[in-house]
């Protein structure tokens, strides 16, 4: 007897030292991935304002709005006052040579002033490029082919990208075709988070109605995606739903390239898919707290400098405690096509990350809540009908033009939302 009340009293000593050792592997794992130490031999050692010659493989798709290309390139030599040396890290090549020229994969020779990132105004750049690993850039650089991707082997990490690459490609050039512009655009950021496309004055009204959530991959996108598929999986039990659901958004985060952000949006939307199935709210709430310990051992930079990291969460936890009384509300509104799902999820996000998004962009949309009720009924249309529309023009161009056109008018109508409210006075306030 003696034994046994020894062995229970000890039971919670040893889970405590669990998570005690737990806990501590994990501040030092992040502690290692918080702190850079740069060497000689790495490339920051060089940003001096010098012109060089770096060779490199871009890893990842371009960013900026053309004709500027932003291509982060994994570093391999670096050419200073005729001396070339091997170094090691990732900048991000700085190039007005118009539309993107070169994909994933690719390994080219670039020259240019190599400096250390600046603040823009109130905007940390450094910080934000610090996240995806980039400590330099390479200004106005003259970029030159070394060799093509397909034309010599490259890491299969980069081989799979660049296929993914190709892949998103394809499927822009096929939606530029079949639909006319803004719509175009709009549909492509909507499946892909495309937004090269979008003009100056359609971004700003975007953001002055608070809709640009809707243009940037996001927990919602993959949310709407869920609530799309589970409507038209009716038929099925909802815990056979399951699967196909989770299936589906993994297939939709390599399509659209697998970055960081979309991947943390995946795992958002999994979460709240999860939280549906178990029906029980501390579960969910477990599930979401352990995600966020992860993935903060992994990256602590993400937790105060990550926009993006701070937003996503919010949104889970709106869409996972507030939702589900909004669907409650909305039982007027259609379940077709997840309407019902998609609305309350959307005005759900918008709430609690209304103060995140002011504290860190400084603006406030006052129509905001308007423009959502307005526009988040349309992005599952625009989103399924669009998607479908293509995708049927590939194989008979006049019967994917006919499935298309309600995929057409709902993007027209969220557009014109964008404009209308755009122009009202004092739609979006500064703080």
């Amino acid at each position: 007897m003696l034994g046994i009340t020894f062995l229970v009293g000890l039971v919670p000593r040893v889970t405590y030292i669990c998570i005690f050792c737990i806990a501590s592997s994990l501040a030092l794992l992040s502690v290692s991935h918080s702190t850079h130490t740069f060497t000689s031999q790495t490339i920051p050692a060089f940003a001096n304002g010098t012109r060089v010659t770096i060779e490199g493989i871009i890893t990842a798709e371009p960013s900026g709005k053309p004709p500027s290309n932003h291509y982060p390139l994994e570093v391999a030599s670096l050419t200073s006052s005729g001396t070339t040396t091997a170094v090691t890290g990732t900048i991000l090549v700085e190039d007005f040579g118009g539309w993107p020229q070169y994909r994933i994969g690719d390994r080219i020779t670039a020259q240019g002033i190599l400096e250390r990132p600046k603040k823009i105004e109130d905007f940390d750049y450094p910080h934000y490029l610090r996240l995806q690993g980039i400590t330099v850039i390479l200004r106005r650089a003259k970029l030159e082919t070394t060799f093509v991707g397909a034309q010599r082997a490259v890491p299969l990490p980069l081989h799979l990208r660049a296929m993914l690459q190709s892949t998103k490609l394809w499927l822009l050039s096929h939606i530029q075709s079949l639909f006319p512009e803004p719509e175009a655009s709009l549909i492509a950021g909507l499946l892909t988070g495309e937004r090269r496309g979008f003009s100056g004055h359609l971004l700003t009204a975007f953001r002055v109605t608070g809709l640009t959530h809707l243009i940037a991959i996001s927990g919602t996108n993959i949310t709407i995606i869920i609530s799309i598929l589970g409507s038209l999986l009716f038929w099925l039990p909802l815990k056979w739903r399951f699967m196909p659901q989770v299936i589906i958004v993994i297939l939709f985060t390599l399509l659209v390239g697998a970055s960081a952000s979309v991947i943390r949006a995946a795992i958002m939307g999994i979460l709240g898919l999860t939280a549906l199935q178990l029906g029980r709210i501390a579960d969910t709430r477990l599930a979401i707290a352990w995600t966020a310990m992860l993935m903060t051992a992994w990256k602590p930079e993400q937790l105060w400098w990550d926009a993006g990291f701070q937003l996503s969460f919010a949104a889970i936890i709106g869409v996972t405690e507030i939702g589900p009384r909004f669907k409650k509300a909305f039982t007027k509104i259609p379940e077709t096509l997840g309407l019902r799902d998609s609305l309350a999820a959307t005005l759900a996000a918008q709430i609690t990350t209304l103060p995140i998004s002011v504290f860190t962009f400084g603006q406030i949309s006052l129509v905001a809540p308007l423009s959502n009720i307005l526009a988040a009924p349309m992005v599952p249309i625009a989103m399924l009908l669009g998607f479908c529309g293509t995708m049927i023009s590939i194989v008979y161009f006049p019967l994917g033009q006919l499935v298309g056109f309600g995929g057409y008018g709902a993007a027209q109508w969220i557009v014109g939302v964008a404009k209308i409210l755009a122009q009202v006075p004092y739609a979006a306030i500064g703080l």
